[in-house]
């Protein structure tokens, strides 16, 4: 990657610019010469206001990144990249096809486009019932712009963002390489099937079947071109004493937390409805990075403060037992030892594929219930997902354009959603998937 070539990282919902600083470094280890530049004036509060008011503002960054580049050392951005984790894989989809609009890749070469765990087709439950309808009315309601956008309220931008008459959906077609990355297990922000693009979900019973997966980077990166392992006998989770204390500690003080969380979003909300209706009139938002305080060498603000204490209660229960089956030892021990996989020699970085399928997996699955009436699956892998019509829509056009797809098993946290980045710097696993994307992906 040569020195004219600009990566843009963009965080997630209630995130900052801390949350990239891993995939920053990681990246920065095999291309040492890249010009990078971690979004940084939507951070914490500010991801309320929406997909475009976020994309915005980022533009400017991005414009004002090229000129700043070219004025100290002289050098000209002649390539772009993007990755987006979460939301702000959304917020990439808007940058991109803005950028494309104003000419901006006129003169610039659009290089990769990847996203983590980022809900394509929105995060609405697929679910039928009360529920489901709560989950979305809700949603819609506390997140402000965002909740629209991602629970495909009205005034939400993810179908003009995959309109294929659009130059939104033109400006992905323009990349090099478009590529994404799902868990496949204990994303409880984003569901398998959104981040993957999939009407369907062969993940959904993993105490009776294992993945395999991808040579090198064992246990975490899934191989969809070979079909599940079923098998013999179906894992039973039993329960440790961290479930019981988890659960203790939950009812004691779930309440509260739950209170003082519900307090933070409404007041957010609010703060966001004010800013959005302002930038509508006006069209203007903060030109500069958002001013964070810095505790413990990591940028915070309410918002991931009150995500981090949701987030250590959910992980409270630790990952002393599998609850997808357990790893070979051999497999573990190799995972633990190595931050980043290592290189696997005179592989080709893939454009298309088996990777970006869900067949053989599917199939295999569909085969095997076949032989055994009694297998204990909730959903069928041939069924489709129970989805909004206007997520269908979207998955179809979304699934013209040539991704490379990516399924991540995420073992050793029950927080994946945080883990398939290394969001705080402390999985293993995470470095993995980022490894993955460095070594295998990026062009």
């Amino acid at each position: 990657m040569s020195d004219d070539h600009l990566f843009v990282f963009l965080h997630g919902l209630w995130g900052n610019k801390s949350h990239l600083y891993r995939a920053r470094e990681l990246l920065l280890k095999e291309y040492p010469d890249a010009r990078i530049l971690v979004a940084a004036t939507y951070a914490g509060n500010l991801t309320y206001d929406g997909v475009a008011v976020c994309g915005e503002r980022v533009i400017a960054e991005i414009k004002e990144r090229v000129k700043e580049i070219k004025a100290s050392d002289g050098v000209a951005i002649r390539k772009f990249s993007i990755a987006g984790y979460s939301l702000g894989g959304l917020v990439s989809r808007y940058v991109v096809g803005e950028l494309y609009n104003s000419g901006f890749f006129d003169t610039i070469k659009p290089m990769n486009f990847t996203t983590f765990a980022t809900p394509h087709l929105g995060v609405c439950a697929e679910k039928p019932g009360f529920r489901r309808s709560a989950f979305n009315y809700y949603g819609r309601k506390w997140l402000s712009q965002s909740g629209r956008d991602m629970f495909l309220g009205k005034g939400g931008i993810l179908p003009k963002l995959a309109d294929p008459e659009g130059y939104y959906y033109a400006a992905l077609s323009k990349f090099e390489m478009l590529s994404l990355y799902a868990n496949i297990t204990n994303d409880r922000s984003v569901p398998f099937f959104t981040s993957f693009m999939s009407d369907r979900d062969p993940f959904t019973d993993l105490a009776n079947c294992r993945p395999q997966y991808v040579d090198g980077y064992e246990p975490i990166i899934v191989d969809l071109s070979k079909e599940i392992k079923m098998l013999k006998t179906p894992i039973k989770r039993k329960w440790s004493r961290r479930d019981y204390i988890f659960f203790s500690v939950l009812f004691t003080v779930g309440p509260i937390v739950a209170l003082a969380a519900l307090t933070t979003i409404t007041v957010s909300a609010q703060l966001s409805e004010r800013r959005v209706r302002q930038f509508h009139r006006s069209a203007t938002f903060p030109s500069r990075p958002v001013e964070m305080t810095e505790t413990n060498g990591k940028n915070e603000t309410g918002a991931e403060l009150m995500q981090d204490v949701v987030e250590d209660l959910l992980d409270a229960r630790g990952a002393e037992e599998e609850d997808t089956g357990p790893m070979d030892d051999a497999i573990q021990n190799e995972s633990s030892n190595n931050s980043i996989s290592a290189k696997i020699t005179g592989t080709q970085r893939l454009r298309s594929g088996s990777v970006s399928t869900l067949t053989t997996v599917c199939s295999g699955l569909v085969e095997h219930k076949a032989r055994n009436p009694d297998f204990g699956g909730n959903n069928g892998p041939e069924m489709a997902l129970d989805l909004e019509e206007v997520q269908i829509r979207m998955c179809k056009d979304m699934n013209r354009l040539q991704w490379n797809k990516y399924a991540v098993q995420i073992h050793q946290s029950l927080h994946s959603h945080a883990a398939i980045i290394n969001r705080r710097g402390e999985l293993p696993e995470g470095d993995t998937v980022l490894g993955h994307w460095v070594e295998r992906v990026v062009v």
